[in-house]
């Protein structure tokens, strides 16, 4: 009798003690030392069959006391793992595509952060059946379901402050699943934070324009085109305009923001490997651009095509 209540009591104890082994990471490529702190990766199973791959970093202060938050990249479909490598978390990757560096910005300095790839089909999340197409609400959903899959394998940390927090498309993602979280009393939900949120694709598409010429990005003439069949009585519509020429001004805006090689988050920083550009795209780029960047050289010489050795989604 007093053997199986101790044998009882060693099953509560582990249902509560902690994270799942199987999923702790031991050793990290690419470091010149391994973190002092625990990190995990694995899938949390959601519905329909569906497998949302996640990495977890402990607080490098105090896992026990620090908040937990939970990182989401927009898209829609752009990895999390962008944000754990290539932003905020506690390693960084290198030009060289192979090594890995501290961060000393790092957010899990003082806090535990739940870096998870959604929706299913984005980085190494999946789908039993393979089918992908989703809307916002099953994504906030199953996101919620990922969160309570997460609080049943790390129990320990149930009762730490939680924040919800993501960038881009996490406009969307953030508050849908807010409203979920909100109404289960379980989950400690302190506050949410969205970076360069997408809140409207009206708003987003029209200040698109304005960014890309106020940073220099925009020649005179596309900038002046933009102006005549874009714009009427002061006010312009770069969102919707039917007009064919406006039309065709707006994918040569889109062309340059988008595809000639530059992080959008970050236009003044170093590409790794160079930028490349069409030949086509020079007389829409202002000549404060092509000098700022040296690309006059790619353009006269389009033999010497320089690429990106690293291509990177910047969600």
């Amino acid at each position: 009798m007093h053997l199986a209540l101790v044998c009882l009591l060693l099953l509560g104890v582990l249902e509560v003690s902690g994270a799942p082994n199987a999923d702790e990471i031991k050793y990290l490529p690419g470091l010149s030392k391994q973190p002092s702190f625990k990190h995990y990766s694995g899938y949390f199973s959601v519905a329909d069959n569906k497998h949302l791959h996640y990495w977890f970093v402990e607080s490098q202060k105090d896992p026990a006391g620090s908040p937990v938050v939970l990182w989401l990249n927009g898209g829609p479909g752009c990895s999390s793992l962008d944000g754990l490598l290539t932003e905020h978390g506690p390693f960084l990757i290198q030009d060289d595509g192979a090594t890995l560096e501290y961060n000393p910005y790092a957010w899990n300095k003082i806090a535990n952060v739940l870096y998870l790839e959604s929706p299913a089909g984005v980085g190494f999340s999946y789908s039993d059946d393979q089918k992908y197409t989703t809307n916002d609400t099953e994504v906030a959903t199953n996101n919620y379901l990922a969160l309570k899959e997460f609080f049943r394998l790390f129990p320990e940390f149930s009762k730490n402050e939680f924040f919800l927090t993501g960038e881009s498309y996490g406009g969307i993602y953030i508050p849908t699943l807010a409203e979920i979280v909100m109404e289960d009393s379980s989950i400690n939900l302190q506050g949410i934070a969205v970076g360069n949120g997408l809140s409207s694709y009206e708003l987003n598409d029209n200040s698109l324009v304005y960014f890309a010429y106020y940073h220099g990005l925009l020649g005179t003439s596309l900038w002046n085109d933009l102006q005549t069949f874009c714009c009427k009585d002061g006010a312009c519509n770069f969102y919707d305009n039917q007009d064919v020429n406006c039309s065709t001004s707006l994918y040569a805006v889109q062309n340059i923001v988008y595809n000639s090689g530059l992080n959008m988050y970050n236009l003044y920083a170093p590409c790794a490997g160079g930028i490349y550009a069409k030949k086509s795209r020079k007389k829409y780029l202002s000549d404060t651009f092509l000098q700022q960047f040296n690309l006059v050289d790619i353009f006269i010489h389009e033999h010497n095509e320089r690429v990106v050795n690293l291509p990177t989604v910047y969600c």
